[in-house]
């Protein structure tokens, strides 16, 4: 009975995940990620990480060889870390997504924001841009030091926008909230930048 069970809660778990771990930032945690996964065959599919004041994020689709449940998953990753260090989220990888975007006739565009920090900055251009339709793909922020506001985003525009109406509607609205906003297609922004977005971007 009890192998039965164990029979059917193997094939009632998924081969695909997608999993985001945090902790505090310390040397050694992808090593220690990586380590566990690779005594289960599990293969990273696709990666990304980062530290944000000091806390390390990372997030990233792994396959395994053979069906694991969610919990099973979560407590291997755990079990890279001391007890407590890792906070491990999980998702079942829902098969075709990839292949599904949330915009799919669109193109990429860099959207560059600097000023002075203040509350409120992010939220309001995130609902401009959601009003309009418009998908963020990568984001980055960072404050070089108290009072300033860098922001680097890459966004998916509906090819039906008019694009010089959006480019003058979201200067405006940067003007309206004291910040120098710049909307460019990805291309031009690679060519004539020198700004280096971090590894992670992209």
């Amino acid at each position: 009975m009890s192998t039965q069970n164990n029979k059917q809660s193997k094939q009632s778990g998924s081969l695909r995940f997608v999993v985001a771990v945090m902790s505090r930032d310390r040397v050694g945690i992808v090593r220690d990620v990586t380590a566990v996964l690779n005594r289960q065959n599990a293969n990273i599919d696709s990666i990304s990480q980062t530290v944000l004041s000091n806390y390390f994020a990372l997030t990233f689709v792994v396959s395994f060889p053979e069906p694991m449940e969610d919990e099973a998953v979560r407590e291997l990753l755990r079990s890279a870390g001391a007890a407590g260090e890792f906070e491990v989220g999980i998702k079942t990888f829902e098969p075709g997504v990839e292949d599904k975007p949330a915009l799919t006739d669109a193109d990429s565009f860099v959207l560059t924001v600097t000023g002075q920090d203040r509350p409120g900055i992010l939220g309001q251009l995130a609902a401009y841009l959601a009003g309009k339709g418009i998908n963020i793909l990568d984001l980055y922020v960072r404050r070089p030091d108290a009072e300033q506001f860098v922001l680097i985003s890459q966004l998916a525009v509906p090819r039906r926008m008019n694009i010089a109406q959006i480019r003058l509607d979201i200067e405006e609205l940067g003007r309206r909230i004291h910040l120098t906003v710049a909307l460019q297609h990805e291309n031009i922004f690679r060519a004539t930048n020198e700004l280096t977005p971090p590894s992670t971007f992209f």
